[in-house]
């Protein structure tokens, strides 16, 4: 069954409800299903989970007293000595030696320089990492919720509150004050992911910059908020998709890197672009329980 092709115009307080909470309606079309789910951005860092997540990157260094360091590097020995010819030092040999009665002090100055090990540098970096803006959506159990109906998706809202999306603060006002007139989707936020592979098995000629790049913004979205590595990945920076959405990005664009960004859309191959989004598309549908 598809999306309600009848739904009503939307009207300043539906504005309203939509920019006080920070949360769009999103229609989906994916192969012969249609519907509709939300949709919100929000800074990662006031999800709750982000202190958790940090709390427990610190503490994965030790585990009953022992560095997983020790573990990561003998296998770094093992990938360069396959043959096993390499001696390795016993745990006895890391035993602290008798000190030196002749000795003298340790000269502060000479630890100085040092530096934290690439590990730990990296680590700090990781924890140190300056907040994102993520999609959150309408999600449970690894699954998107997708309602064939707009009074589905209202009578969810407003009765549950099990899903990934009820974490933000604003969830409890927009359960109040939802209604099925208010679940109008700007047209920004209406992705045909059925049309993309026929697009683009069309030919250069008939390519829709529009509509490939919603897909592709979809796309991470969706990879994003399912924890789906392959859609990650396959939409990552550098990748054949993500080029040619930034090929359609100029395109779309207009002007003389527009006319020169048509001429670099000719060098790719529709079928492999179309398979590559076909693909795509089917592991989000993997992914979405349709009510």
């Amino acid at each position: 069954m598809a999306a309600e092709s009848d739904a009503p115009e939307r009207g300043a307080e539906t504005e309203k409800l939509w920019n006080e909470t920070g949360v769009d309606p999103v229609e989906l079309h994916l192969g012969k299903d249609s519907g509709y789910t939300l949709r919100a951005y929000r800074m990662s860092d006031t999800l709750p989970g982000a202190k958790a997540d940090r709390d427990a990157a610190e503490d994965d260094d030790t585990v009953d007293g022992t560095d997983e360091d020790d573990d990561e590097g003998a296998e770094a020995l093992d990938a360069l000595d396959p043959d096993g010819d390499r001696e390795r030092p016993e745990a006895d040999d890391e035993r602290v030696l008798p000190e030196d009665p002749d000795a003298g002090e340790p000269d502060p100055a000479d630890f100085e320089d040092e530096a934290p090990e690439a590990d730990e540098a990296e680590e700090e970096d990781a924890l140190d990492a300056e907040p994102e803006e993520v999609p959150v959506f309408l999600t449970r159990k690894g699954k998107l919720l997708v309602f064939r109906e707009r009074a589905a998706l209202v009578a969810y809202v407003k009765g549950n509150d099990d899903h990934d999306l009820a974490v933000i603060d604003e969830y409890a006002d927009l359960r109040d004050r939802v209604d099925v007139d208010d679940i109008v989707c700007d047209e920004n936020d209406i992705y045909e992911l059925d049309l993309v592979v026929a697009n683009l098995r069309g030919g250069q000629e008939g390519w829709e910059p529009e509509l490939l790049i919603k897909a592709a913004e979809a796309g991470r979205d969706l990879g994003y908020a399912l924890k789906n590595d392959s859609v990650v990945a396959a939409l990552a920076p550098g990748s054949p998709l993500d080029d040619l959405d930034e090929t359609f990005r100029i395109v779309a664009e207009g002007g003389l890197k527009g006319r020169f960004a048509k001429r670099r859309l000719k060098r790719n191959d529709p079928q492999q672009a179309a398979i590559a989004w076909r693909g795509v598309i089917a592991k989000i549908n993997d992914h979405v329980e349709w009510r």
